[in-house]
């Protein structure tokens, strides 16, 4: 598998790079800056496997923007 992963919210969509043969336990070691007008909005986490034709749906999850504001962060882990 080589997959990728875009990160949905109201106003903006990024995507990270595919990993080549990264197979099911991927690591991106990526930042990314969102404008986020709304904690109470929801952030989609869309996975995809990069064919040469098109890209196929692994899965997908959906996370609350506010558990992204604790003081410390998030340690959770989330069913995609």
């Amino acid at each position: 598998m080589d997959p990728w992963c875009e990160i949905v919210t109201r106003s903006q969509k990024v995507r990270t790079k595919h990993l080549d043969g990264a197979g099911k336990t991927p690591m991106w070691n990526e930042s990314f800056t969102l404008d986020v007008k709304y904690i109470g909005d929801d952030m989609q986490i869309n996975v995809y496997d990069q064919d040469i034709t098109c890209s196929d749906t692994v899965g997908k999850t959906s996370i609350k923007i506010s558990a992204l504001c604790a003081n410390h962060g998030i340690d959770e882990w989330f069913p995609i």
